[in-house]
């Protein structure tokens, strides 16, 4: 029996390594296009965003405790913007994403990246933002993740002065290292164990 329970946990382990789960994501929180997240300055090439207001509820299944943030802000550092094709797709350079109650010295989750595009698709209506070579940090984090992505859905595109600007949900996701697997799984076979000694 205790060999098949082994086998079981590294089979399950080895079946999730490449399986992603959803760190942190939001719905959209803004109400109307004059409540914009994020500002493209077409003129200096720049994206830009963040959120202060009320109504931005980050749900956080993927962080240690899970739960969700109430009344979250978020800051999107500015990035410079080099068109591949102009007015519809571009790479940013590095930046960071930081989600917080309203102290940036405390985020409760920080996501940086070295480089990403930004897409504009012509007569869709929307538009995406993905980044790539992504790292997630924050007091509740968990280790050993690998594959880390997220992308923020633009919407509601409004023209304003030198750019546009648009509102915005947001999603997130990793994938757990096989070792961190492991571990959990001997945590697994340690629980079994106690419970079958009693």
């Amino acid at each position: 029996m205790k060999k098949f329970l082994v086998l079981g946990c590294a089979l399950a382990a080895s079946s999730f390594a490449h399986a992603s789960f959803t760190v942190a994501t939001f719905a959209d929180p803004s109400t109307n296009k004059a409540n914009w997240i994020f500002l493209w300055d077409q003129v200096a090439n720049t994206l830009s965003g963040g959120w202060h207001q009320g109504g931005m509820t980050v749900r956080t299944p993927g962080l240690i405790g899970g739960g969700q943030v109430n009344n979250a802000q978020m800051d999107f550092d500015s990035v410079a913007l080099t068109p591949i094709i102009a007015g519809q797709l571009y790479r940013m350079s590095a930046g960071r994403v930081r989600f917080h109650t309203g102290d940036l010295t405390n985020s409760f989750l920080t996501i940086t990246f070295d480089s990403g595009l930004f897409q504009t698709p012509l007569a869709i209506g929307g538009s995406n933002l993905f980044a790539d070579n992504v790292r997630f940090s924050g007091p509740n984090v968990p280790g050993g993740l690998s594959e880390e992505q997220f992308s923020f859905s633009l919407a509601n595109e409004n023209n304003v002065a030198n750019g546009k600007t648009f509102t915005s949900a947001f999603t997130s996701s990793a994938t757990p290292e096989p070792a961190t697997l492991l571990v959990l799984g001997g945590g697994v076979l340690l629980a079994v164990r106690r419970r079958r000694q009693r």
